[in-house]
């Protein structure tokens, strides 16, 4: 049936998860891909960050910049279906994936996570852009 939940053919109208057993599941909480139906309302943010304090307050600001657009926007974390991380090599990477982990709440988007010599802020330590998709 057609309503706010599926399309014509019953299908959901959301992101799904792909995980095929033939592909090792990670144990970060992250999807190996991510499948959004036809018809979604895309946003796609730039690279958000902070300059100024450690790893952890830092990844606090970023996320919550995040949280600020994707409300802007009528989304919330959950439409999320893509994530690309850039940390500066060196930087405690288990503290930003905790804050990070907290903000996703479960969500499992598709996720990137490089580290770089240099963010294009001196004194930034952390940049994440993110993709997501809405009905």
């Amino acid at each position: 049936m057609y309503g706010e939940t599926t399309d014509l053919k019953g299908r959901p109208l959301k992101s799904t998860a792909i995980e095929p057993a033939t592909l090792h599941n990670p144990s970060a909480p992250f999807s190996q891909a991510m499948l959004t139906p036809s018809g979604a309302n895309w946003l796609h943010v730039s690279g958000q960050l902070c300059a100024e304090g450690s790893c952890e307050e830092q990844a606090h600001s970023v996320w919550d910049q995040i949280a600020a657009l994707l409300k802007e926007a009528g989304m919330e974390i959950d439409n999320l279906t893509k994530i690309n991380q850039y940390i500066v090599a060196g930087t405690d990477v288990s503290a930003y994936t905790r804050v990070r982990n907290q903000f996703l709440a479960g969500h499992r988007p598709a996720n990137t996570l490089v580290l770089v010599p240099a963010l294009a802020a001196p004194g930034a330590l952390v940049e994440v852009e993110v993709i997501a998709a809405k009905f």
